[in-house]
């Protein structure tokens, strides 16, 4: 008999049904609870996914787990209570796989992490681009030392994010706790975080917020602890959505465009297109399942939350101060 994993979707709007929709794909997973201070959204998510139909329902994840009986919580709620929903999970004794960003602030951050260690359970982040291939075969190779060092990097991202989040929760900031940085530009600055194995030493930036209470346009030069320089810019303005990432290193250059990866390797110059883009076709809550049964380590770790909202902070900061900021 295949062992199950009980799961407590915590927050049912929005990207928590894709989530739904990727653990309907995990045999080992079932989704025992739902959470939602809204009916309105637990009866459209039920309706969507009629094997739910009869899926005990909550309007707070505390009720949920007083009620028991779940191995593991996914929370895709407002990114403010990602932090307590996170810790009371633990405590309750449940693994906790979470949307992005894990928390926004630095001192949240470690707090989440000091209940993980307690608790000896695992904490993952759903960042999808840890499971996908062209990113894992950029990690690889920094990490073998074929590619050489890192000495530079450069990361874009567009997104029609100001009008598209407009009137919703995401741009206000006692909920979302900052904007696009913060929401979509979590992914990218993990992303180059986690493939190069970088660390930041010092963030310059430059924020437009164009009159909304959170940030839109973000402009950061990053120094690295390796002597490594970058710059990363999210614009949450741009009309349609556009991700371009370049990593330059001693040996070798890598250029992801569009999730599409072509490498340049050794003297001759020669150009490689990287022909699988995954690796396994998995995803954070396949990985998350099979985290929880032995079988795999976790792609994205809490770490990972940690090292973003570092950098994000520094870049808030240094926006604010309107001079560099060191980490």
């Amino acid at each position: 008999m295949t062992e199950r994993v009980r799961i407590g979707l915590i927050g049912v709007g929005g990207f928590a049904q894709v989530h739904v929709g990727r653990l309907q794909e995990v045999e080992e997973a079932s989704i025992a609870a739902l959470v939602d201070p809204d009916p309105n959204k637990i009866a459209a998510v039920k309706k969507r996914f009629p094997h739910l139909a009869d899926c005990p329902a909550y309007d707070g994840h505390k009720e949920m787990l007083e009620h028991g009986g779940l191995e593991a919580a996914v929370i895709a709620s407002p990114h403010h209570v990602h932090c307590e929903q996170i810790v009371d999970s633990l405590r309750a004794g449940l693994h906790v796989l979470t949307e992005k960003p894990m928390v926004c602030t630095i001192e949240d951050a470690h707090r989440v992490m000091e209940e993980e260690q307690k608790a000896g359970k695992l904490v993952a982040l759903a960042y999808q681009r840890h499971t996908q291939g062209e990113f894992q075969f950029v990690k690889k190779c920094i990490e073998s030392g074929a590619a050489g060092e890192v000495q530079f990097l450069s990361a874009f991202q567009g997104q029609n994010w100001m009008k598209g989040v407009a009137g919703t929760w995401r741009q206000i900031l006692a909920v979302s706790g900052g904007g696009q940085l913060n929401d979509s530009g979590s992914h990218l600055i993990d992303i180059i975080l986690w493939v190069t194995g970088l660390q930041v030493s010092k963030v310059c930036a430059a924020i437009q917020n164009f009159d909304t209470e959170v940030d839109i346009n973000s402009a950061l030069t990053l120094e690295f602890t390796n002597g490594a320089v970058g710059t990363l810019s999210v614009v949450g303005n741009c009309p349609v959505w556009w991700e371009d990432i370049t990593i330059n290193c001693s040996e070798w250059s890598f250029f992801l465009r569009q999730d599409q990866l072509t490498y340049c390797t050794g003297d001759r110059g020669e150009m490689l297109t990287l022909q699988s883009t995954r690796y396994g076709g998995g995803s954070p809550d396949r990985n998350f399942v099979s985290a929880i049964l032995g079988r795999e380590e976790v792609l994205a770790p809490s770490v990972c939350g940690l090292r973003t909202i570092e950098l994000t902070e520094a870049a808030w900061k240094s926006a604010e101060m309107g001079e560099p900021v060191s980490l």
